[in-house]
């Protein structure tokens, strides 16, 4: 185990995460090469006193897998990823979701993770994990076999995905929950279907704010819809600043086939908007084992688009400069940001499109920003029920889920950080009539007053397990009875002797 403290050389760029909106100072940070390690530093931890935070990748939105003072037991390099002939895998929860697709791609697999490379496995999964193969495979977590935790108590125990397995409701929890509340898991066993075709990616921008309202109804109305599961697709909606190559509205996705199917398939998809774009690709990724660059399988440029590159400025301490513009947020660089997250309820239509709409058009100009709202569409294998038993998962009923997001690059910009912050929860305000829930792989510690109370923060967790709270916190009880692992938005024990089986919804 490789430990870096205050003072050593290495210890301010160590010790910053993806949102350099938070500029914190552990007191150590343990980088740990397998379960002995994260038992040692368990136990370190435990004789200095101090709090604990767990971090695969350090892409926790709020922050969340790092602390003043505290502990940061770093998996970055438990990163193995190993497929056998029968396309089993068992991947370290520190991989990227980069090392992993390439891998898995040259084995003749396909992996249901995330769209941005430089995030790990570890987070992703746990909190259930969307992507741009979803809609064919389910979420991350859906493909999840077994996983390898270390508990509160320093044991190390192999769990399985099967109702025989004793720890059945440890899988369950660790489905969807979010990393960090029931122990350290150190690898994550996938079962991967084969895959031996082509994919293709497409990409339609709509430059004129006059159908930003008519692209997000079409894209509603159909790609989450859709009989065909092969598909999977995202809608975003931008302010319009001055000056700024942002296009109005954009519906781009990723497909299990060739790109002649998917030219025939995306116009009956947007059938009153497809011949108003301003700009249409298709861009054929060819077999998955000979991808000269891994990315271009599941990382699309308007996926996640970073701060403007005419503003950027240091962002960090010590000061981090970017050469060139900032294609994406998903390369490795710390960005301040703000997201928040939620699910349309089931009268979500014209008016809450009309609602979005204005929002975003008379938005007050922020050229030193990037601010937007993305759909991600849901449906396919995401909706089975019977997932239910395997994953805390609650929303899988839903046709998408909405993402309000806000990144900037001057992080000691406090007008600046304000501003976009405000934006974020007007918006998210604004949206109350027509939206529900959150998902906790894009959390807000915000949805509610006072989080830092214990009802505060019960009330903030309903916000992401629903009726399946109560049961995951008496999972909690039975794993870390004395909340060895809690965080701001870490789930509360709740110690029973006889807990009830799981909630389904």
């Amino acid at each position: 185990m490789r430990c870096i403290e205050p003072g050593d050389p290495a210890y301010d760029q160590d010790r910053r995460i993806a949102n350099a909106r938070f500029d914190y100072r552990p007191r150590r940070i343990c980088y740990c090469a397998n379960a002995g390690d994260v038992r040692e530093a368990l136990q370190l931890a435990r004789n200095e006193k101090l709090r604990v935070r767990i971090r695969s990748g350090g892409h926790q939105h709020e922050g969340m897998c790092s602390g003043n003072d505290v502990m940061v037991v770093d998996l970055s390099e438990i990163d193995n990823v190993d497929v056998d002939s029968n396309g089993m895998a068992w991947v370290g929860a520190g991989a990227t979701l980069a090392s992993v697709y390439s891998t898995v791609w040259g084995a003749g697999r396909l992996f249901p993770g995330g769209g941005c490379g430089d995030v790990r496995v570890g987070g992703l999964v746990q909190g259930g994990g969307w992507g741009p193969y979803s809609r064919l495979l389910g979420l991350t977590c859906d493909r999840l076999a077994a996983f390898r935790i270390v508990t509160a108590a320093g044991q190390q125990i192999e769990v399985h995905g099967t109702t025989t397995d004793p720890n059945h409701k440890l899988f369950w929890a660790v489905c969807g929950a979010g990393g960090g509340n029931f122990g350290v898991v150190t690898e994550f066993r996938f079962n991967l279907p084969r895959f031996d075709g082509v994919l293709t990616s497409f990409t339609a921008t709509w430059n004129d704010l006059r159908y930003m309202g008519p692209v997000i109804n079409d894209w509603r109305s159909h790609f989450p819809h859709d009989i065909e599961l092969r598909l999977t697709s995202f809608c975003r909606a931008s302010t319009v600043e001055a000056g700024s190559p942002d296009p109005a509205a954009v519906v781009a996705g990723f497909f299990v086939g060739n790109q002649p199917t998917l030219e025939k398939m995306v116009p009956s998809l947007l059938p009153n908007t497809w011949r108003y774009a301003t700009k249409i690709e298709f861009s054929p990724i060819h077999e998955a084992s000979a991808l000269p660059d891994s990315r271009r399988g599941f990382q699309h440029f308007h996926y996640q688009p970073g701060p403007p590159a005419t503003i950027l400025r240091a962002v960090t301490e010590p000061a981090v400069t970017v050469a060139g513009p900032p294609t994406s947020t998903c390369d490795g660089v710390p960005y301040p940001h703000k997201v928040s997250s939620c699910f349309p309820v089931p009268t979500f239509g014209a008016d809450a499109v009309r609602a979005i709409v204005d929002y975003l058009a008379t938005s007050p100009s922020e050229p030193a920003a990037r601010r937007y709202l993305s759909f991600h569409s849901m449906g396919g294998r995401m909706a089975d029920p019977s997932r239910h038993q395997w994953s805390c998962f609650y929303y899988r009923d839903k046709p998408f889920l909405l993402q309000y997001q806000a990144w900037w690059a001057d992080r000691n910009d406090d007008a600046l950080t304000k501003r976009c912050m405000d934006w974020i929860r007007r918006f998210r305000e604004s949206m109350k009539p027509h939206t529900e829930g959150s998902f906790i792989n894009f959390p807000d510690r915000d949805l509610v007053p006072n989080p830092e109370t214990p009802e505060g923060r019960k009330a903030l967790l309903r916000q992401y397990y629903a009726v399946n709270f109560e049961p995951l916190m008496r999972t909690k009880g039975l794993y870390d009875p004395e909340n060895f692992f809690d965080f701001e938005m870490g789930i509360p024990p709740e110690v029973a002797t006889e807990p009830s089986d799981t909630a389904q919804s």
